[in-house]
């Protein structure tokens, strides 16, 4: 159900856009993206399978976009999970997802579509806009044999 809300709310967008319009068959809304960073590259990762690498956010973002079978919309993003010891990078976040989005801190990147699930039902309880804020501890989200489960540290 929340997706088909997500896509309707992007299709209106399109819709009173001048831009060119957008098959709505082609649309990939994102639920949930992982973040960190590898031998001095930004790795982005969604929940649809779509990935993303560059020097900063914006240039994985790119790429992300352009090797995407269909359009990315990471504004729709409802989570951001950021490997554990790269909450620097969330400095470059905060103008691409939404302010709303809900923050959580990974050792390693999870099983994507089985966290998204879990993230739905157990909302982390910051959200992009507090951290940016009030630089606020991050919760953190640990996988146990296919469980995940927020642990205090």
């Amino acid at each position: 159900m929340k997706r088909w809300i997500i896509y309707l709310a992007v299709l209106a967008l399109c819709g009173t856009s001048s831009t060119r319009a957008t098959d709505i068959g082609k649309l990939a809304p994102v639920e949930v993206v992982w973040l960190t960073e590898k031998a001095g590259f930004v790795y982005l990762e969604t929940d649809t399978g779509d990935v993303g690498v560059g020097e900063d956010v914006q240039s994985a973002l790119r790429y992300m976009k352009s090797t995407a079978p269909g359009t990315i919309f990471l504004e729709t993003a409802d989570y951001l999970i950021v490997e554990h010891g790269r909450e620097v990078l969330l400095q470059q976040v905060y103008d691409v997802l939404h302010p709303s989005c809900k923050v959580c801190i990974a050792e390693k990147m999870p099983d994507m579509e089985k966290v998204a699930e879990f993230l739905s039902a157990h909302e982390p309880c910051v959200t992009l806009r507090q951290h940016q804020v009030e630089m606020c501890a991050l919760p953190i989200i640990r996988e146990h044999e296919g469980r995940f489960r927020f642990v205090a540290e």
